[in-house]
């Protein structure tokens, strides 16, 4: 009888010790949910900030380049002011953009065959409607229309918008803009050489100059493009103006025509 005390008490210790395991388990496990219920809500409110930032950032950029347009129709005093609020709107609308990337982030590209002659079309008209009254000679070299590419339409549509963008706060109200390509050791590449100031690449590069805002979102461009196995070249010229070379890689050429001469876009 003593001997099955002894195995009932150890019996019960064991018991015991297996709820408290099992109570323990039940804890965790309902913290466990609590810990990834908060997570999800964090996840959310992040993505919504980040959807927040970039329209934010959209809304700016729009406003910001039909104020150009307007200050170039100014008397000069006020003009310079509103160039800089120009300026500021725009870097402001970059900043937010660069706080919505993940650092160190391999960028993914929905690679698709992508015709360029409407995608830059449409990239040159979206700069021109945001100037307002502000006008730039846009001058498209004839064949750019066949071209067609391998890239994520989107990606191209950003370098092509944030390309042209600079060089539209470069120059002045009929100020020419040229856009030709040329082929380069199998793969292709898109120029947009403008006649402005000849400082974007001083204000890309961080100089500080107090320069129209030139350079704008192009440092996004250039990873674009390296996401795309390409570069994106500056060439400036202090008031001559700056020329953007967008290199692509053989892989991402499958169509190409050689431009004879140029047009002007409409």
């Amino acid at each position: 009888m003593g001997g099955m005390g002894a195995a009932w008490g150890i019996g019960a210790g064991s018991v015991a010790l297996v709820g408290l395991l099992l109570a323990a388990l039940v804890r965790e496990r309902r913290r466990g949910r609590i810990l990834a219920q908060r997570l999800d809500a964090s996840l959310a409110r992040s993505q919504a900030l980040v959807r927040l930032a970039k329209l934010t950032a959209g809304d700016l950029r729009g406003p910001a380049l039909s104020l150009l347009g307007h200050a170039e129709n100014t008397p000069a005093p006020l003009q310079s002011s509103l160039v800089g609020v120009c300026r500021f709107l725009l870097d402001l609308a970059e900043a937010l953009l660069d706080q919505t990337e993940e650092p160190g982030t391999a960028r993914t590209l929905r690679v698709e065959t992508v015709v360029l002659g409407p995608l830059l079309d449409f990239v040159v008209a979206q700069v021109a409607a945001q100037l307002g009254p502000g006008r730039r000679a846009w001058r498209l070299a004839p064949g750019l229309e066949l071209v067609t590419l391998m890239v994520d339409r989107r990606a191209l549509h950003q370098v092509l918008l944030r390309v042209l963008t600079g060089a539209a706060l470069a120059t002045g109200d009929g100020d020419l803009i040229d856009i030709t390509a040329s082929a380069e050791g199998g793969g292709w590449m898109l120029l947009v050489e403008d006649e402005g100031n000849g400082l974007a690449v001083a204000r890309v590069e961080g100089a500080g100059l107090e320069t129209r805002g030139v350079g704008v979102g192009l440092a996004l461009a250039r990873s674009l493009m390296q996401a795309h196995g390409g570069t994106l070249v500056l060439e400036s010229t202090a008031q001559v103006g700056t020329r953007a070379s967008l290199r692509f890689p053989p892989a991402r050429v499958v169509n190409y025509v050689e431009p004879s001469g140029a047009k002007e876009a409409e």
